[in-house]
């Protein structure tokens, strides 16, 4: 039973690693193409100015929730200020701040006047559902994101390593327990059939002794 959790663990171990590595380098050409990486209809991403200060603070994580834009549109026209994600030559998170017939207007809750331009349902991307910062790993990762990608991929790849030596050794453990029971069948077998050969040996001397006694006493009358 240890044997299977421990190997459980180790293709789990595995799975996040691959995972990892997957989402990283999916998330870093997202990143390099000014687009955000998808999952379950969410993405996610570093807030790298303070233009939403102090709403969110720049090195904060926020998650982002694919939406409708005409449902977004009409909760502004509803009177909602949504925080939204969306693109011009780079990608921005803004407020929503009013609804027109060319687009939403939107504004940074840090800046002294609305952006230029629309958002359109052409540049939409999605509306900020979540946003924390989890120690400083965000501003880390934005001033040293060549290091931090560096980093998680060395360790990774050590607890990769280190999980398949593991793994290895708990086969070659398992093929030897499997080799030495094998080895004990064929001990107790042999063992049960020499002790079955000295009865039928000892079965058969008795047999001849009493077959020449009878031989004996038939001769003496």
């Amino acid at each position: 039973m240890k044997k299977i959790i421990k190997i459980s663990m180790t293709v789990f171990t595995v799975f996040f690693f691959l995972a990892s590595v997957l989402l990283l380098l999916l998330g870093t050409l997202s990143l390099q193409e000014n687009r955000y990486l998808k999952v379950f209809n969410h993405t996610y991403s570093v807030v790298g100015s303070g233009s939403m200060e102090p709403t969110i603070m720049t090195g904060e994580f926020i998650i982002i929730r694919y939406e409708s834009y005409d449902k977004i549109y009409q909760s502004v026209l509803d009177g909602e200020t949504p925080i939204i994600a969306f693109r011009t030559d780079k990608n921005i998170v803004h407020r929503a701040i009013e609804a027109t017939p060319d687009g939403l207007i939107t504004k940074g809750d840090n800046n002294p006047a609305a952006d230029d331009g629309f958002v359109t349902e052409e540049n939409f991307i999605g509306v900020v559902v979540s946003h924390f910062m989890l120690f400083d790993i965000g501003n880390i990762t934005l001033n040293y994101r060549h290091i931090v990608f560096l980093v998680i991929i060395v360790l990774l790849l050590f607890i990769l390593v280190h999980e398949l030596i593991n793994f290895l050794k708990m086969v070659r453990e398992t093929q030897e327990a499997k080799i030495l029971e094998k080895h004990e069948i064929e001990k107790e077998a042999w063992i049960k059939a020499e002790k079955e050969r000295l009865r039928i040996e000892l079965e058969n001397e008795m047999k001849s002794r009493r077959d020449a006694n009878k031989d004996k006493n038939n001769t003496a009358q």
